[in-house]
């Protein structure tokens, strides 16, 4: 009788033991069922696309999405190369190899194989008289401060390329673009410069009517006490033609300066001579009323460099246009 209790309890420890072996190694059908759902879930079920408008107000401002949604912008149209769009997004002209701008300043620099971008843009323009050319010019705000700022700068310096091919300044419109920039060690980036053509903005046409360009300073190339023509005299004649024309109240003074090298009585005189020779210039060949063209002179007196060097000197003999309402 002993033996067999001995026996029996044997039994009933080996059988707790065999039933517990048994439930480790096969889960149960209720694991089984959890498991079988979450691997179908994984292998059918797509995630919601997540937006701005789908998070609630008052979890968004933990979230940072900015880098996962891409902005429908006009930098869009600023690519590798040198690239002209039109308004509906039709590839115009792509040069290989775009403007170069450079970091901290307003220079810009245009390859030889791209050159002939001014050319294909005036031949736009003449075959589509009701459009534009709009100069995206590109800037960072890591950059230097400056007013304007460096990419309207830049703008310009391509919009004068420009209007030296005979683009009227109404249809030449610049946007600059502040944007991250990835300068090279050098401090260049190349491809600073994009355009798109576009209807014609009346509005800012009309506020160009009534908007006096900036005075300027020009430095003319003298051959034997007379100015030479070159293109920078040209640009101020087509720029006065069309300020002059638009605007009935308005005059423009050409003001000579020179060095103090002489004589300040013929220092006068010299200045007011180069001044009369621009005048005439603009009088003969652009046909304006010489009564609204008046040369002057400010001889030595108005020094804006050390007459002590060489370059001092070059910089005080200047002539200044300033347009002026009567």
């Amino acid at each position: 009788m002993k033996n067999f209790i001995i026996a029996f309890f044997i039994f009933l420890i080996w059988s707790f033991f065999g039933i517990w072996l048994y439930s480790w190694l096969n889960p149960s059908q209720e694991k089984k069922e959890i498991t079988q759902a979450k691997t179908n879930l994984e292998s059918t079920e797509k995630l919601p696309l997540v937006t701005p408008d789908s998070i609630e107000n008052s979890i968004r401002d933990t979230l940072d999405l900015s880098e996962n949604i891409q902005p429908q912008t006009e930098e869009e149209y600023v690519s590798n190369g040198l690239k002209a769009t039109n308004a509906e997004g039709d590839v115009v002209f792509l040069f290989p190899k775009g403007i170069q701008i450079f970091r901290d300043s307003a220079a810009v620099f245009i390859p030889p194989e791209a050159l002939d971008f001014k050319y294909k843009i005036n031949t736009y323009l003449i075959e589509h008289p009701k459009e534009e050319v709009q100069i995206l010019a590109l800037y960072a705000a890591s950059e230097k401060i400056a007013n304007p700022n460096l990419g309207t700068q830049r703008g310009n310096a391509i919009k004068a390329i420009l209007r030296e091919v005979g683009i009227s300044r109404e249809r030449i419109a610049v946007k600059s673009m502040i944007k991250p920039i990835n300068f090279d060690e050098q401090g260049v980036f190349p491809y600073g410069i994009s355009f798109i053509f576009s209807p014609i903005d009346s509005t800012r046409v009309n506020l160009l009517k009534f908007k006096l360009p900036d005075d300027k300073t020009m430095y003319p190339k003298l051959i034997n006490n007379d100015i030479f023509v070159n293109e920078e005299l040209k640009a101020l004649l087509e720029e006065a033609q069309n300020v002059l024309q638009a605007n009935p109240n308005v005059h423009i003074e050409i003001i000579g300066h020179t060095d103090n090298i002489g004589n300040a009585n013929d220092n006068y005189l010299l200045a007011l001579q180069y001044a009369r020779q621009v005048r005439w210039y603009l009088i003969t060949k652009g046909g304006l009323d010489k009564d609204r063209v008046l040369a002057l002179s400010e001889g030595e007196a108005k020094s804006i460099a050390d007459n002590n060097t060489e370059r001092g000197r070059f910089l005080n003999r200047r002539l200044e246009i300033k347009y002026k309402t009567n």
